[in-house]
């Protein structure tokens, strides 16, 4: 056998002392066949070893073996350092048998070795106590690579207490100042039960050990460069343990208020406490750094940020001008006993204070707060209920978009075609998808050669499939067919018949819109074009301006062709329920069959109101039971799902009774056209939408449904939308949140917003666990800040009954927030009876929820 066969026997059995014995008994060519051999071998363990367990136990014998036979420092460093050779925990300890492998080689070897491993040691690596011990026996200059300071810090003491350790520790005065600039230190030390640094830090402080001014001066380095609260968590302990006195901590004063606006909450926290200890700043200064602290979203250091304003103001008057802007920010703040502590120091301080910002920023008091501070502030209107400004000044994102103007030219039309062809990102854009059809058809009629022409380069492009081939059953895949088809009529992949999908097998919604996307993809294939399409909205919520319609059809008359019957569905749909009389009369003026039907349309005769309703089913054990009222018993909550219903009688008009009878179906695309498919229904296509908004037991609107349309509804919403906006309100996606706070906004500028509603769902729907009340609170919370309170109280009002705890049980959790907030939006006086709020008020104690419960009481009753 050779000597590579033995070892190889050995590192099977996990043996690293026999490796080692034997690596020191051979010559220089064992040594090199054993070192060819390394790297084959280690592919070989990790074959039939899975890769998180490295090499196993095999570990450091094939360490071993490594350092005793690889030639250069170079190579063994990387060897020692291979991922898969430290052990899967990292608890490789194999210092002292690899220090009798290197002592074979020179010392210049040894301290070459010693280097290369400092530059390599990643985190705990088990090559450090190997490195360390190399450094002190040949006596080189202490490295100081981020991989062995961490590993310094991340050392076994072998039992003996830390103090001792790093007292006795030679690397100390070379490696305890990179602790504040190494890269990975602050995590290392954090660990839980790793050491007790900092308190050992400051006995060697204090024992003149080490440096204490420039610990200090490094943990504010730290500070200064920002990091995570884990990366800076033993920072800040080791800055409180050393516990600096006022003369340590006053040159630093100015980059002590510099932490206040941006670092973690932790070390802001820090940074107040120490500053608090010193003189009052110059003014300008602390101006900026009380402004700086009222923008924190930590209530905790708002509320310390007031004590300091009021210690500062207290000792130095002169101050108090400058910390007007900061105070008044606290008066739109969504914590009332914030709001209540900023009017009180605003009333304390009044004579300091500059009167017209405090009487500008008035306006977003609540009435109970705004007079208190008229009794110092003259000008103040005290009764009358002020829009509330936003705390950062943004207003809202409207809910609506402008409609973009319709296709004029071949050129724009081939933009179009090219934007849905590229990327199926675009497909959920309905409106711009109603552009291009109606773009499509209007200028294929004028000049077919120059539509032809136009879309010859797009079409000829190196597309996917759904312009290649098989165009699936999405309305833009039949339409980007089409165009391929009208630019090469003669191609064999022509698609020549688009087949609609049974009704079972899809919404009624979606195969809707596939109809139109038929009748537009035959006329081209047929040549049997029209001058235009009437469904084509004017309004970006879907509707068609009456008017507009009847001048379509005007057209269509006098050019003798009828619509598309889908397309005539889809416009009867969008006509706005409310007609003007001399509008109703001009269309009766229609001689066509189609406009006969929308002039009886317009005046109501034919048109159904869908009847839509909401039930709330629920699972008690393995029965189901519903509940028409929708309020289940509480002991039946095991399971809540919320289930929308939809009937009309029937109009006659097969296209559109299909969509207020619906089948079992299996698929759905297109939610984004939904609500713009019934403008005048928004109830039922809600309905439609809020069937497929169940995720588990928690409520979120659809990712693919627009809410937005519905911010231009001209008839009432009704519960079922209501839940609609509750559910998309409930997303954690701040890009819905915010895109669905612009439609409430216009919805409620509009009058249009369905408060008492949208207060019952929101009661029922918490109590159901369906959606979480925080989150909606502060949405409501940002449309009151938005200039809306008087539309937010009726949903505050409905929604409270629900959610009062009965006897001594606890309140949901945020329902403190949501009482708060109809104290901000009560009408003073108003005397409206919430069941259930004098239950709370009589349970007594200190709670937020009863604080809150007794102010809103009061200012029902003023």
């Amino acid at each position: 056998m050779t000597a590579w066969d033995d070892v190889r026997d050995l590192i099977g059995k996990c043996d690293a002392d026999g490796v080692t014995a034997l690596v020191l008994t051979l010559d220089a060519d064992g040594r090199r066949e054993i070192a060819r051999q390394l790297p084959g071998h280690l592919k070989e363990i990790r074959r039939y070893l899975d890769s998180w367990r490295g090499t196993g136990e095999h570990a450091e014998a094939l360490r071993a073996a490594g350092a005793g036979t690889i030639a250069t420092a170079t190579s063994v460093a990387s060897w020692l350092t291979r991922r898969g050779l430290v052990g899967a925990d990292s608890t490789v300890d194999d210092t002292h048998r690899l220090l009798r492998l290197v002592r074979m080689r020179p010392p210049t070897w040894q301290a070459d070795l010693a280097q290369r491993l400092a530059g390599r040691l990643r985190g705990r690596d088990p090559s450090y106590e190997l490195t360390a011990a190399l450094i002190r026996e040949t006596g080189i200059e202490v490295p100081t690579d981020d991989g062995f300071v961490v590993g310094w810090v991340s050392r076994r003491t072998a039992g003996r207490p830390l103090a001792d350790v790093l007292a006795d520790d030679p690397l100390l005065d070379a490696l305890l100042p990179r602790i504040f600039e190494a890269q990975g230190v602050g995590e290392a030390l954090n660990r839980e039960g790793i050491y007790p640094w900092p308190s050992v830090l400051h006995t060697l402080a204090t024992n003149g050990r080490a440096d204490r001014s420039m610990m200090l001066d490094g943990c504010l380095r730290c500070f200064l460069r920002g990091g995570t609260a884990l990366e800076l968590r033993f920072f800040v302990r080791l800055h409180e343990a050393l516990d600096p006195t006022v003369n340590e901590i006053e040159p630093h004063a100015r980059d002590y208020l510099r932490l206040l606006p941006s670092s973690t909450g932790t070390v802001a926290e820090l940074a107040l406490n120490h500053l608090r200890r010193l003189d009052p700043p110059e003014p300008e200064g602390f101006g900026e750094a009380a402004t700086a602290l009222m923008f924190r979203q930590e209530k905790k250091l708002v509320r310390a940020g007031l004590s300091w304003i009021d210690q500062v103001v207290r000792h130095a008057p002169g101050h108090a001008e400058k910390v007007s802007e900061a105070l008044v920010m606290i008066f739109s703040h969504e914590t009332h006993d914030l709001r209540e502590r900023a009017v009180r120091l605003a009333v304390k301080h009044a004579a300091g204070m500059s009167a017209d910002t405090l009487r500008d920023a008035a306006g977003a008091l609540p009435p109970d707060l705004r007079a208190q501070l008229a009794t110092v502030v003259s000008g103040i209107e005290v009764k009358a209920q002020a829009p509330q400004a936003s705390r950062q000044g943004a207003a809202l994102t409207p809910g609506r978009r402008e409609l973009p103007s319709p296709i004029g030219t071949a050129a724009e039309l081939a933009a179009s075609v090219t934007l849905f062809a590229r990327d199926t990102e675009h497909w959920d854009d309905w409106i711009a998808i109603e552009r291009m059809m109606a773009g499509l058809v209007e200028l294929a009629h004028r000049d077919r050669d120059a539509v032809q022409k136009a879309l010859a380069p797009v079409m000829n492009q190196e597309f996917p499939w759904w312009v290649a081939g098989d165009p699936g059953i999405h309305p833009v895949g039949w339409l980007l067919t089409a165009c391929r088809n009208l630019v090469s009529p003669g191609s064999r992949e022509r698609w020549t018949k688009p087949l609609l999908p049974l009704p079972s097998h899809v919404h009624p919604l979606h195969r809707f819109v596939l109809r139109r996307a038929a009748e537009v993809f035959t006329a081209l294939q047929n040549g049997d074009l029209f001058p235009l399409l009437l469904a084509t909205p004017t309004s970006v919520s879907g509707h068609i301006n009456p008017a507009e319609l009847i001048a379509r059809l005007e057209r269509l008359e006098a050019s003798g062709a009828e619509p598309f019957p889908a397309d005539l569905d889809q416009a009867l749909l969008r006509i706005p329920r409310s007609v003007e009389p001399e509008t109703v009369a001009r269309a009766e003026r229609l001689s066509s069959p189609a406009g006969r039907l929308v002039a009886r349309w317009m005046a109501g005769a034919g048109r159904v109101t869908p009847q839509v309703a909401i039930r709330h089913r629920y699972l008690d054990g393995a029965s189901l039971r519903w509940s028409d009222d929708g309020v289940p018993p509480v002991y039946s909550r095991s399971d809540p799902q919320i289930v929308p219903f939809v009937s009309a009688p029937a109009t006659g008009l097969e296209g559109i009774d299909a969509l207020f009878h619906v089948p079992s179906f299996r698929y759905a695309e297109c939610m984004t056209w939904w609500l713009g498919i019934m403008p005048s229904e928004p109830e039922a296509a809600a309905a439609y939408l809020l069937a497929f908004s169940m995720v588990g037991r928690r409520l979120a609107a659809p990712e693919s449904a627009s809410l937005g349309e519905l911010a231009g509804a001209t008839e009432p919403l009704g519960p079922v939308a209501a839940t609609l906006l509750l559910a998309r309100l409930n997303s954690a996606d701040p890009a819905q949140r915010a895109s669905l706070l612009g439609t409430l906004a216009t919805l409620a500028a509009a009058g249009h917003l369905p408060g008492h509603d949208l207060g019952e769902q929101l009661g029922l729907l918490v109590t159901y666990d369906l959606v979480t009340l925080s989150r909606i609170t502060s949405a409501l919370v940002e449309i009151t800040n938005a200039g809306f309170g008087a539309q937010v109280w009726p949903i505050v009002t409905a929604a409270l009954p629900h959610l009062f705890p009965t006897g001594r049980e606890r309140g949901v959790h945020g329902l403190a927030a949501l009482i708060a907030l109809g104290a901000d939006t009560a009408p003073p006086g108003a005397g409206t009876e919430i069941p259930g709020l004098a239950a709370v008020v009589a349970r007594g104690g200190s709670s937020r929820m009863v604080r809150e419960a007794t102010r809103l009481t009061r200012l029902l009753r003023e």
